[in-house]
């Protein structure tokens, strides 16, 4: 599903209608209490990419807190101190938690997070590719970018080849971009395991299916830091 609460709800309703045997679901609700009685009524449930908020079931994440700690500090060990971080929606449960995880690990480095530029709210590679431009014409732009969802590192990517910075501007995104290894410089990212997490939520939804009736359980899938050069260029 995508990003639409709205959506979200009439796709799982219509779903539902066809008398479904289990669901497994990506939401973008702030709640999914709404599914209680579905679940109650014996329907399993499994989410995925997002833990699940006013309702127990199983859940498969990656983890993007440690993924984005990862993505920041092989900034900070390439002389970064000047990192600005551009994300997507606060609102989403992913997008916070790879913001905790940048500003975790800039604490560490004794950068005062106040220091650091941080866009949010970002919902489109044209609003990902202004952001990224005007902290290039700011006062005080930045050396190097985190970018935390595809989409905003694709805008990212754009707004540096705007300015011909590519090369001297490091960045490194969470999540893995098409064709970006072809690029030069290659995208460095912060990749998830999206057949892992598949295999995972189905063997959840099969044994749910099978009778197995154990608490609820939340798999936490590691994230890859992939080197392909972006994320590498030292600040001049």
């Amino acid at each position: 599903m995508d990003d639409n609460p709205e959506r979200e709800r009439l796709s799982v309703t219509a779903l539902l209608r066809r008398r479904v045997d289990g669901l497994i679901l990506t939401t973008a609700t702030s709640s999914q209490g709404y599914l209680l009685p579905e679940q109650s009524h014996g329907t399993p449930l499994v989410f995925v990419d997002r833990a699940p908020v006013g309702i127990e079931a199983d859940a498969v994440v990656s983890d993007n807190a440690i993924g984005a700690a990862t993505a920041t500090r092989h900034l900070l060990e390439h002389g970064h101190r000047r990192i600005a971080y551009v994300g997507d929606s606060h609102g989403l449960q992913t997008a916070r938690e790879r913001r905790r995880g940048f500003q975790e690990e800039i604490g560490k480095a004794g950068i005062p997070t106040g220091e650091i530029a941080q866009m949010e709210d970002l919902h489109s590679e044209e609003a990902a590719f202004d952001a990224v431009c005007r902290l290039m014409i700011g006062d005080n732009p930045p050396t190097a970018i985190f970018s935390s969802q595809n989409l905003v590192t694709v805008g990212a990517i754009r707004a540096l080849r705007h300015f011909g910075l590519q090369h001297r501007i490091a960045l490194v995104g969470f999540d893995d971009v098409e064709l970006s290894d072809l690029l030069e410089p290659a995208i460095t990212v912060v990749a998830q395991d999206p057949r892992r997490i598949g295999e995972l939520a189905a063997e959840r939804m099969f044994a749910r299916l099978d009778g197995d009736k154990t608490a609820p359980i939340t798999y936490v899938v590691p994230t890859t830091l992939i080197v392909r050069g972006s994320g590498e260029i030292r600040p001049s």
